[in-house]
């Protein structure tokens, strides 16, 4: 059974990727990887296609997205949604040098948020079922909260165009009158793309459900029903306020997070500019210019094989004094830091991404316990140097068992996209899990 809706949903994908990638349809603006419009006033477009491995990750994914819906009708609704999806945001990126800043970027990030609501709410319909059950028992209404949340997911950044001015000569795009495909119909210059600099931070949010009516048909709407299109409203536009207003707009942020953490290795890493990138340039000229010393007594970095322990808080201000003085840059906070590094994956780090570590080095009077940070050797320490460290050894001190306590994480639950006491009622709620209050 399972192999055999494998094969409709393949079947169904290969029909409509001509349409979702169709060659004399492609609409790119190839936003360089780390787009800087707000410095540079342009970025220059093409009319080529992405390349091949961009356009396989994305075809992947569009096949993933359709193939968890649940049935057939659900599957050509979907992939009808996506084929609008693509032609309203083209090959833009979600955003100006963050997150998916590559060409393509919004549509990637809007489609793995998607898949992240549909494995979600998958989570839920079969969390109470028995291992062994031969019949399992699927709510009546199933496939429409399920076509809810694969909505919420895909629509969820869909105010960012908002946040961007493409203009071609005299010709401006106006998301809110025409998609990205229509407005390239009727301009022969390449357009330009600039980023609005008053840009409130998750400001966006409360403009995307302006821009679903590129996406829903009058069926689309007849399927979900008025009263959910409502609560998908609520949930487009608290997924990015302060207090996740809706139980749906609270797993939208939570995936959402997850879709951008994700993504963090990829662009904090190439990125020359990134926090990242300009802390670890900082800690290696500090190191190499002798200000930093490496396995001395009292020394602020400790080198052992293929691991360096970075001494905090020590070694931060001097990073952070350093970026200040010679390059005006501000660094962020130590804690915002920590975060950045364990995201980026150039730090070990536990699975809750905690990666501050606890070290012990030899000091006047025996073994000192410190604080660290540890990077890979060469990623902070230049290889001519190595050799003439003293031979002074650190070790990471286990950490010590920690008692289990109870944490609220947010999952799907079916009561509760909509409101309590309502007939339908689905509801989303926290769920326990291990943590912290």
């Amino acid at each position: 059974m399972v192999k055999t809706a494998a094969a409709v949903a393949r079947k169904i994908w290969r029909q409509i990727s001509r349409q979702i990638f169709r060659q004399n349809g492609t609409l790119t603006l190839p936003v360089p990887a780390h787009p800087r419009g707000q410095e540079l006033g342009a970025v220059p477009g093409t009319f080529e296609p992405p390349p091949e491995p961009q356009r396989a990750l994305l075809e992947e994914l569009t096949e993933n997205v359709v193939s968890r819906l649940p049935d057939m009708d659900c599957r050509e609704r979907g992939a009808r949604v996506i084929a609008k999806l693509r032609d309203l945001v083209g090959d833009l990126p979600a955003s100006a040098d963050h997150h998916h800043s590559e060409p393509y970027g919004l549509l990637r990030h809007s489609l793995e948020v998607a898949l992240k609501m549909l494995e979600e709410f998958e989570k839920m319909l079969f969390a109470d079922v028995p291992p062994n059950a031969a019949v399992i028992k699927i709510p009546p209404d199933s496939r429409q909260l399920q076509y809810l949340c694969f909505l919420a997911g895909l629509g969820h950044d869909l105010g960012k165009l908002f946040d961007m001015d493409l203009r071609a000569r005299d010709w401006r795009w106006s998301p809110l009158h025409e998609t990205y495909a229509e407005f390239r119909t009727h301009v022969e210059l390449e357009p330009v793309l600039t980023w609005n600099e008053k840009r409130v931070r998750g400001g966006h949010a409360q403009f995307s459900p302006w821009l679903m009516h590129h996406l829903l048909s009058p069926a689309d709407i007849r399927f979900i029903g008025l009263e959910r299109l409502r609560h998908l409203t609520a949930a487009l536009t608290g997924s990015h306020s302060g207090d996740q207003s809706t139980p749906l707009a609270r797993v939208v942020s939570k995936l959402d997070q997850e879709s951008v953490e994700q993504a963090a290795p990829e662009w904090m890493i190439k990125r020359p500019d990134s926090k990242v990138n300009q802390f670890i340039r900082a800690l290696s000229h500090l190191i190499s210019e002798g200000r930093l010393s490496v396995n001395t007594l009292g020394a602020p970095v400790y080198v052992t094989g293929d691991k360096a322990a970075v001494v905090i808080p020590r070694s931060l201000s001097a990073a952070r004094d350093f970026l200040k003085r010679e390059d005006k840059i501000r660094p962020p906070s130590n804690h915002h830091l920590y975060d950045l590094l364990a995201q980026a994956e150039v730090v070990e780090a536990d699975e809750n991404r905690q990666c501050v570590k606890r070290i012990r080095v030899p000091g006047k009077r025996g073994p000192v316990e410190l604080y660290a940070v540890i990077f890979a050797t060469n990623t902070i320490i230049q290889q001519a140097i190595l050799p003439m460290l003293p031979k002074v050894t650190f070790e990471v001190v286990p950490e010590e068992p920690k008692q289990l306590d109870v944490k609220a994480s947010v999952s799907i639950n079916r009561s509760a996209v909509e409101e309590p006491g309502s007939e339908t009622a689905t509801e989303i709620h926290p769920q326990n899990a291990i943590g912290t209050p």
